[in-house]
């Protein structure tokens, strides 16, 4: 069961670069604060041997000014072994399924 409330994440926002004269300005900037706690867990994986690997999504959103921003979330990334232990839990719940008649 892929539980994702223990994944570590930082959220963050890009704003329009209000100023930006010229095309090869950014259009949208903004900054990132690393938590100790984020910082640590892809410390952590990166002492294992594996690469530390960061997900991002991002909302188009309003603010309640009517400013129209770019919402982004990082997530460190499930473990390989984390991965594998979901994945053969899976594949025995599977394989118990197979006893059924059903």
């Amino acid at each position: 069961m892929n539980d994702w409330a223990d994944v570590p994440k930082v959220d963050f926002a890009i704003f329009p670069n209000k100023y930006a004269k010229t095309d090869r300005h950014p259009k949208k900037t903004g900054k990132i604060e690393i938590t100790r706690e984020f910082l640590k867990a892809m410390l952590e994986r990166a002492k294992t041997g594996e690469m530390p690997v960061l997900k991002v999504a991002m909302w188009e959103k309003t603010s309640q000014a009517g400013n129209n921003y770019d919402n982004f979330r990082l997530e460190l990334a499930r473990s390989e072994a984390t991965i594998t232990v979901d994945k053969d839990l899976n594949d025995e719940a599977d394989e118990a399924d197979d006893d059924f008649p059903f």
